[in-house]
């Protein structure tokens, strides 16, 4: 078995890399001088843990790659590019192959499955910073949850699961796959939280006002989805959201932890891709995948979405306008959110 990973970036390489360590044959397709680099001088991962290098062939298209049987693709390019590149893999590989949206968002997998036979869900419950081409940094957790799209787990999925387990990640399999993805997309909400903050998530995490902010922002995504019908029941959920609530809700000053988080090394430090993207001036963002979905349903439902509104506008206002993180503050931007309320419920 060959696995292609498309659109190694953080996340992808960090997958990739991994799985090539433990044996696996691994292909990376990826940016030009992210591809330059690791065929040069290997993957360089950066964690907690220390460091290692991980030598493997990287190439900037699929059109690269001589096909074979038994190859798997794993889809790890942002939402926004998933049509594009399963448009490619198709013109290169045959329709049996089976392909992984370990992605976040949850429209990714309808998109796949209109080009190729056999789908699956991916949850990607890691953190992973693109520090430099061919250097990344592994911040936070090791997590991948997959099922077949859209219902079950056949052979196949087990089988990637127990190759990322013997990689070394803490892999789930699910029945409704689907209810994961809701699930994980919940939490990137905050993708654009932390980027109009320029904060990381271990500093969000120890400030009490983050973390209420966090949860306020959750509990509106997770009445949406209630009203809307979309269930997140699976047996096996690695998220506990009346848990997880409760956490933020009841955060306390803690002084140490706060300077401790907001000391950290940069290299440690847990910020989304969404940060990266307002750095790199890329223009665009997720968060229409994220905060959007959450405010589609709320229109077509007749929920609002004060919070969401909010983070969505400004964040891609962000990237609009090429702005750097940090825009806001905490407090500002509960401003912000209590202007937009305002502005709902007198219209």
């Amino acid at each position: 078995m060959r696995i292609i990973i498309h659109g190694a970036g953080a996340v992808g390489s960090l997958v990739g890399g991994w799985l090539a360590d433990s044996g696996v044959e691994v292909v990376l397709i990826a940016r030009d001088a992210h591809a330059e680099t690791v065929n040069r001088q290997g993957l360089q991962i950066k964690s907690a843990k220390g460091d290692r290098v991980v030598n493997l062939p990287a190439v900037t298209s699929p059109h690269q790659i001589t096909p074979r049987i038994g190859d798997v693709v794993i889809l790890t390019v942002k939402s926004s590019q998933t049509a594009a590149s399963v448009q490619s893999l198709r013109e290169v590989f045959p329709e049996d192959t089976p392909v992984f949206c370990l992605q976040n968002g949850v429209r990714n997998e309808e998109l796949a499955a209109r080009r190729f036979l056999t789908v699956y869900g991916a949850m990607a419950g890691m953190s992973v910073t693109m520090i430099s081409p061919g250097v990344i940094s592994h911040t936070l957790n090791n997590v991948i949850s997959i099922g077949n799209y859209p219902m079950g787990c056949d052979e196949l999925g087990i089988e990637i699961a127990e190759l990322l387990t013997k990689a070394g990640f803490r892999v789930t399999t699910h029945e409704s796959i689907m209810a994961i993805k809701w699930s994980k997309l919940i939490l990137n909400l905050h993708n654009a939280t932390f980027s109009i903050l320029d904060k990381h998530l271990q500093f969000g995490l120890a400030s009490p006002a983050i973390s209420r902010f966090m949860a306020d922002v959750e509990e509106e995504g997770l009445h949406v989805l209630d009203v809307a019908g979309i269930s997140l029941a699976d047996a096996k959920n690695p998220i506990d959201f009346t848990k997880r609530l409760d956490e933020l809700r009841n955060k306390t000053e803690d002084p140490e932890k706060l300077f401790e988080s907001e000391n950290m090394p940069i290299e440690l430090r847990t910020y989304p891709s969404t940060w990266t993207d307002l750095k790199l001036k890329r223009g665009e963002t997720e968060a229409s995948f994220f905060n959007g979905e959450i405010i589609l349903l709320g229109e077509k439902y007749g929920v609002p979405t004060p919070y969401n509104s909010t983070l969505l506008n400004i964040v891609e206002t962000m990237a609009a306008d090429g702005m750097n993180p940090g825009l806001y503050s905490i407090e500002e931007l509960i401003d912000q959110v209590e202007q937009r309320r305002l502005m709902i419920y007198n219209n």
